[in-house]
């Protein structure tokens, strides 16, 4: 009940007018968080006596990724690690990082994963020192900021791990996919709103 009332409170501060409840859009964005596609909740919508477009539930659902920043958490160490994204013929990166328990501290979504690409998930960070694993585009990010480093393919370094497993597991609803037309800012509003939905459901309920 808790976590559908701070999605209500996303929506209300997004949205100036509201022609459906907000209750109404809240459960909508959970319902397709959880898996079901859109075309599934706009049916449990009209058999609820709401006859509300697809489109309509897709922006409640991106909207609320426009609280991402204000989950954001401070940490000293930080969990970093990135995993492809596919939308057609095109491959995105996800970089995520997050603290001990697995509350997110930062997210970017590139179009490479290189060193310089590193450098810049590390120090929106803030933090003294990371984990990661053994990709080479962090050897010289980490000297160039001057962070305390370890590297490991296992261990604590889970926290982040666990992520993309429900993130991957979600985007296989798409058929490992996005829609073959998205674009960037459509896959980033898409991945915004799901860690926002999950911290509040899962890790801050």
């Amino acid at each position: 009940m808790r976590a559908r009332q701070v999605i209500e409170e996303i929506l209300s501060k997004v949205f100036k007018w509201h022609r459906f409840p907000v209750s109404l859009k809240a459960e909508a964005v959970i319902l397709y968080f959880k898996g079901l596609s859109l075309r599934t909740v706009r049916e449990f919508l009209l058999h609820k006596g709401y006859e509300v477009s697809i489109e309509a539930i897709r922006e409640w659902f991106h909207a609320v990724g426009k609280a991402l920043q204000a989950i954001y958490t401070i940490a000293v160490w930080v969990y970093v690690d990135e995993t492809k994204v596919k939308v057609s013929d095109r491959t995105y990166y996800l970089w995520l990082a997050v603290d001990e328990k697995g509350l997110p501290v930062f997210m970017h979504l590139s179009g490479r994963r290189d060193s310089w690409t590193a450098k810049l998930v590390l120090y929106n960070t803030k933090a003294k020192g990371c984990t990661t694993d053994k990709g080479p585009w962090y050897v010289s990010a980490v000297k160039e900021l001057a962070m305390e480093w370890l590297h490991e393919t296992f261990g604590k370094r889970n926290v982040v791990e666990r992520w993309f497993f429900y993130i991957k597991h979600r985007i296989k609803r798409f058929y490992k996919r996005f829609p073959w037309n998205a674009k960037y800012e459509t896959v980033y509003r898409w991945l915004a709103s799901f860690i926002v939905i999950y911290t509040i459901i899962n890790l801050k309920s």
